[in-house]
């Protein structure tokens, strides 16, 4: 009788981490529905050195997107996974200075291209 228990168990405990490698796994792509690409296009002449991307709701520009090593340059492009929603965007230059701040895009779950003049 112990042998068939151990068996059933270790049967349900696969099952149940297969089940729960494929939610992790949908949830890591970010691939579903509520998902979207944000591209931004430098067309301004200058590099950009700092991408901010906030929701509308949030008071505070957040994070800089683009780390402390990763830059666009004049003619680039630039893609951001970002859950399919309403942001606020900002590029600055290297120095700090907004080239561009536009509010209340709404990012499709099809994407959105910003081109920064």
């Amino acid at each position: 009788m112990s042998r068939r228990v151990n068996r059933r168990s270790i049967v349900l405990t696969l099952g149940a981490l297969a089940l729960l490698a494929a939610i992790l796994a949908c949830s890591i792509s970010g691939g579903g529905p509520g998902s979207g690409v944000f591209r931004l296009d430098n067309q301004s002449g200058q590099t950009i050195c700092y991408v901010y991307i906030s929701p509308t709701t949030s008071s505070e520009w957040g994070d800089d997107w683009l780390g402390s090593t990763e830059v666009v340059e004049d003619g680039d492009t630039r893609d951001f996974s970002v859950s399919a929603g309403d942001y606020d965007l900002r590029a600055d230059t290297c120095d700090g200075t907004a080239i561009s701040e536009v509010y209340g895009v709404t990012v499709p779950s099809g994407g959105y291209t910003w081109t920064v003049r």
